[in-house]
């Protein structure tokens, strides 16, 4: 009865991974190529070339986090198609969700770039999470699919589960915080760090 299923000529092939990687990588190079747009408005005077790029501090920092944030998330994505056999339904939805998402994330960090702001701050701690359950959501459903590639794949699935806890461990509190001091807030998103080499500990205890 299986045999005659996937012998079946009517029987439509599964989604390749191809086209979902090439359809992604357009969008995460759109969005991190828009993270710039803040400072093509910027004015450089002559004899004030200092004085004018530290007045910018807040947009180059805020493009440096999210470009590195923006990078860090294609290369997650990236694992996660050399550990799937081919693209599920289920996937192929939570991939456009993931999407837009980091599509989202050049319009908080020109909120971020513009000052100490509580409100930026806020929102853009809940696009990062957001953006990183979506990330998480995206290897879920794929394995909701079953097309996940063997041990391989399900040992990068315990990872992704422990590096997504460490995002949002480190980013939740900044919330809260956040109301108080702003300054606080974006200072605290740094324990992201050691909380991700600490999940990466606790996974490789539980192999």
């Amino acid at each position: 009865m299986v045999g005659a299923e996937e012998d079946d000529p009517d029987r439509l092939p599964p989604p390749t991974l191809d086209r979902v990687s090439a359809f992604s990588d357009g969008i995460f190079a759109i969005a991190i190529t828009l993270l710039i747009l803040p400072l093509t408005d910027a004015q450089i005077r002559d004899g004030h070339v200092v004085e004018d790029l530290l007045a910018l501090q807040h947009q180059f920092l805020a493009l440096g986090l999210s470009f590195a944030v923006i990078g860090r998330f294609w290369l997650l994505h990236h694992e996660d198609l050399r550990h799937l056999t081919s693209a599920g339904p289920r996937m192929l939805v939570a991939n456009l969700v993931l999407l837009f998402f980091v599509v989202l994330l050049p319009f908080p960090t020109a909120l971020l770039g513009d000052g100490d702001s509580t409100a930026a701050t806020i929102i853009y701690a809940a696009a990062i999470l957001a953006t990183s359950l979506s990330s998480l959501a995206l290897w879920w459903s794929a394995e909701r699919d079953g097309v996940v590639a063997g041990e391989r794949g399900r040992r990068w699935g315990r990872q992704k589960y422990w590096s997504t806890a460490a995002v949002v461990v480190g980013f939740l509190p900044s919330l809260p915080l956040a109301l108080l001091a702003p300054g606080w807030a974006r200072v605290s998103w740094a324990l992201v760090v050691p909380l991700g080499m600490i999940a990466d500990r606790l996974e490789e205890r539980q192999r």
